[in-house]
């Protein structure tokens, strides 16, 4: 029975150590996304599977049309004559896209690209096509600072929550550069606090727009505010928690004065007397203007990307308030009348800039752009 449960686990094992052997010794020649000239990606896995497809955000020719995140179709993979699987997408616009694997049917991410993002619970792996200014934003920067990933104690929830700090390159934390701006950033409904830096390419927009002399360096804080944070959990597992208690969340302040602790935890840290700004995206937007409300007068511009707001978080201070919001938005008419409600009350400066597509990344990164080259004096 020995040598025969012996030889049952060698079967087994030595067929899975040989494929495994191969798969490395091909990886070694291939990548697992090639931009070709043309610009179509072409895609190969290597690995034991039946069938492989490819499961990508490629949608959209030339803009984004979806009114409500970023869509995502299957590209079926070949098994060629070197082993692995293989498929090129058409041409496709400069862009940043997502992407995984299915194999048998089941997700996988890509084990040889370490650019990845979570979404909606899953991570999903970077790809950049470059070629048009704004997409150029997106690649890795000359210069890169330091990103710090930290918790502070908000005592109106009672909880230690999540928040990647970004220093830029050259920042000195010795208290000697006390005029460096900052940059509360915030996340959606459905986002955490790496959305910015992942999806969001914050860090990569804001360091290659320094470079262009478009941008100064920022500070830029990216907290988690999501609703009903476990603090042995992902913060990116609370989807469900944002949607079911939405109308609490819009209702009581409790993530707000969190913020203002964290915000004096910062001014503290980094004895920072610069300008601050907040922005935040859909439901992020409706924070940001609830904490520059509880706050007047501290922050000097106020951006609101495709916001979900209602009438009372109209600024109450002279704030810049910059407004962005797609024509195919679901949020459209709700960001439009806002705008006009902020000229009528003409004791507040207010930008609005109106675009293709929907309430998507695409979108976000792009009014990210827009907002910090306001801000550079």
């Amino acid at each position: 029975m020995i040598i025969l449960l012996l030889l049952l686990f060698l079967l087994c094992v030595l067929p899975a150590e040989a494929s495994n052997r191969h798969i490395i010794r091909i990886s070694s020649h291939y990548s697992s996304v090639t931009i070709n000239e043309d610009s179509t990606l072409s895609f190969c896995y290597c690995g034991a599977a039946k069938r492989v497809s490819v499961q990508s955000d490629l949608l959209y020719a030339d803009e984004d049309t979806s009114r409500y995140t970023d869509h995502t179709r299957r590209i079926k993979m070949h098994l060629e004559s070197d082993g692995c699987f293989h498929a090129t997408t058409r041409a496709v616009s400069p862009e940043m896209y997502t992407y995984c694997f299915r194999v048998n049917g089941k997700r996988k991410p890509d084990p040889l690209n370490t650019d990845t993002a979570w979404q909606k619970m899953h991570k999903w792996n970077v790809v950049n096509v470059g070629g048009s200014a704004q997409a150029d934003l997106y690649k890795q920067p000359e210069q890169e600072g330091q990103l710090l990933r930290t918790t502070w104690y908000s005592s109106a929830e009672k909880l230690n929550r999540r928040v990647n700090i970004y220093l830029p390159a050259g920042f000195d934390t010795q208290c000697l550069k006390t005029n460096c701006p900052i940059l509360y950033l915030l996340h959606g409904i459905n986002g955490y606090e790496g959305s910015w830096s992942e999806r969001g390419r914050a860090i990569h927009i804001m360091e290659n727009l320094v470079a262009m002399g478009k941008c100064e360096p920022m500070i830029i804080v990216m907290p988690d505010v999501n609703y009903g944070v476990h603090e042995d959990r992902p913060s990116h597992h609370t989807l469900w928690n944002n949607v079911f208690n939405y109308p609490r969340l819009c209702h009581d302040h409790d993530i707000e004065l969190g913020l203002l602790e964290l915000i004096q935890m910062v001014d503290t840290m980094y004895c920072a007397s610069g300008k601050r700004y907040i922005a935040g995206l859909s439901d992020g937007a409706r924070i940001a203007a609830n904490t520059s409300n509880l706050m007047p007068g501290y922050f000097a511009a106020v951006g609101m990307f495709s916001p979900v707001v209602h009438k009372k978080q109209l600024p109450q201070d002279s704030a810049a308030v910059y407004v962005y919001t797609g024509k195919k938005d679901m949020f459209h008419a709700n960001a439009k009348r806002f705008y006009r409600r902020l000229e009528k009350k003409q004791t507040t400066r207010v930008y609005y800039m109106e675009t293709t597509g929907g309430h998507t990344w695409r979108n976000w990164r792009l009014y990210l752009s827009d907002f910090l080259r306001h801000l550079h004096p």
